[in-house]
């Protein structure tokens, strides 16, 4: 009893493999994976202590991990159902047909299946493989073969795994695309014109002085930058194909297409930092970087914004929206960002426009934007609704990062910034104790590389006979306020307290 219970517990788990086989092959077909849009679905709908708890836990895993829990959570479930589901062959099989079709529609319909005939074939093949996989695992007659059964399965792992891969390739060649397609938006995507800007060496930023072990660079390389949104996978976005919408309650409503955002005349650079609202004091989840935008002030002002107009919304492919209000639009330093570094925006960064709001956390700044909205009703934006602060000013921080020893002088160092309720950098002084908090001296700061950028700081001192050193720093802005020590956590206006750091050195 126990051996066929085990064996029906495999063969499930086998069926359930081979369901999430089809799916995979037929992605093509419909656009996405649908163990993808289920995950992406959890994260829409989970509330926001939960995706904070995730990203503070696990941080760049947490999306990976939800999405192989899902994986697994299909397969036992396939597994548990194939053991309790009734054992004769007539109606219990005709019903386990019929679950399997209204599971694998609605699946196939959240990925971005349709009624046509592509949808079709994919369904086909999402329910055809697992049929016959519990066809080829169903139980022999008594007595049980336990060497026939695992023969069987291997075998159907085998031509399974072959035909999920050809087929694979097979609908990406039908449907026009190309093993690895995404490769082209991974790295930017090109315009219209199908080119892309030859990469230039940026000028030198930075005192080398504050680049010791540890430290993060004046600048961040833009494969180091931090990635965070709701998706587990972004958004394709073909730029020959996307435009920029400017509409709602303006007067001269218009478009832009890709290329026409990046050769727009008010085109302009800027360097600013960039902080996620789930980071924890101390956290990884910050990076500075070079932008080219065009000023949003400016694509407002050329739709002629009426009166009544109180928000600026953006929206973005995958759904998300924020909210900005209109006065604060004014600023010039507010872009509609196509380029990081030297090349365009990845697709993880937003390809092909993203919006760049100073002094912000990074929830503010929608990605993969097709259209800005002027609202003549306050927008309740998506992380608003999840309990998070709606203006989500970043907090003045300060983080220890790098150590090292020369000798008997110890130098540590780190990064300061915020104070921006104008998106100014407001750090004035950043003090640092190298016992605790028992003894406080004023660090060296870097000076500004832009007004909207961390600055980095830098302590040296004697310790020929000390190895160990408890690290505590905090920050002063312009107008005297030193940084609170009180510990709050990221939810829902962004974490504060002082970063302490044990080193070795």
């Amino acid at each position: 009893m126990q051996s066929s219970t085990a064996r029906r517990g495999v063969t499930g788990a086998a069926v359930g493999a081979a369901w999430l086989g089809g799916l995979y092959a037929a992605t093509p077909l419909v656009g996405e994976f649908a163990p993808i849009a289920l995950a992406e679905g959890i994260i829409v709908r989970s509330p926001g202590w939960v995706s904070t708890l995730a990203v503070s836990l696990l941080g760049f895993s947490a999306k990976p991990v939800l999405l192989v829990s899902v994986l697994v959570g299909i397969v036992a479930v396939a597994a548990g159902a194939w053991v309790l589901w009734p054992r004769d062959r007539g109606a219990a099989t005709l019903l386990g047909v019929v679950a399997g079709v209204i599971a694998t529609t609605a699946a196939l319909a959240a990925a971005g299946g349709d009624l046509s005939l592509r949808s079709a074939l994919a369904l086909a093949l999402a329910v055809g493989f697992p049929y016959v996989v519990s066809r080829l695992l169903a139980e022999t007659t008594p007595p049980p073969d336990r060497r026939r059964f695992l023969r069987r399965l291997g075998a159907v792992a085998v031509v399974g795994t072959g035909s999920f891969v050809g087929l694979r390739a097979a609908f990406e060649r039908l449907s026009g695309r190309r093993a690895g397609a995404d490769l082209r938006d991974r790295d930017g995507g090109s315009g219209a014109s199908g080119t892309v800007d030859e990469p230039q060496s940026p000028p030198s930023v930075g005192d080398p002085r504050f680049d010791f072990a540890g430290m993060p660079a004046a600048v961040t390389p833009p494969d180091e930058h931090y990635v965070v949104d709701i998706n587990i996978r972004p958004p394709n976005v073909d730029p020959d194909a996307w435009t920029l919408d400017v509409d709602g309650g303006v007067e001269s409503p218009y478009s832009l297409s890709y290329d026409e955002l990046r050769d727009h005349d008010a085109s302009t650079k800027q360097i600013m930092t960039m902080l996620c609202i789930s980071n924890t004091v101390g956290g990884d989840l910050i990076g500075t970087s070079r932008w080219t935008g065009i000023q949003l002030s400016d694509l407002v002002a050329d739709a002629n914004p009426g009166d009544a107009a109180v928000d600026v919304v953006t929206h973005a492919a995958d759904g998300y929206s924020e909210a900005i209000p209109l006065d604060l639009v004014e600023r010039e330093d507010i872009l509609i960002a196509h380029q990081m570094g030297s090349d365009p925006l990845t697709r993880a960064h937003g390809f092909p426009a993203r919006l760049l709001v100073p002094g912000r956390y990074g929830m503010k700044m929608t990605k993969w934007i097709t259209r800005i909205e002027l609202a003549e009703n306050d927008h309740e934006a998506y992380w608003e609704q999840r309990g998070w602060d709606e203006e989500a000013v970043v907090n003045t921080m300060s983080y220890v990062r790098g150590a090292e020893r020369d000798g008997d002088t110890v130098t540590v160092g780190g990064v300061a910034f915020g104070g921006l309720e104008t998106g100014v950098q407001e750090i004035e002084t950043v003090e640092v104790s190298v016992d605790g908090g028992e003894s406080w001296v004023e660090a060296e700061l870097e000076a500004p590389i832009a007004p909207h950028a961390w600055r980095r700081w830098r302590h040296a001192f004697d310790a020929p006979d000390r190895s160990e050193f408890e690290v505590v720093v905090r920050a002063i802005t312009r107008d005297g306020t030193v940084q609170t020590e009180e510990r709050r956590s990221p939810r829902p206006s962004g974490a504060t307290g002082w970063h302490r750091k044990n080193l070795r050195v």
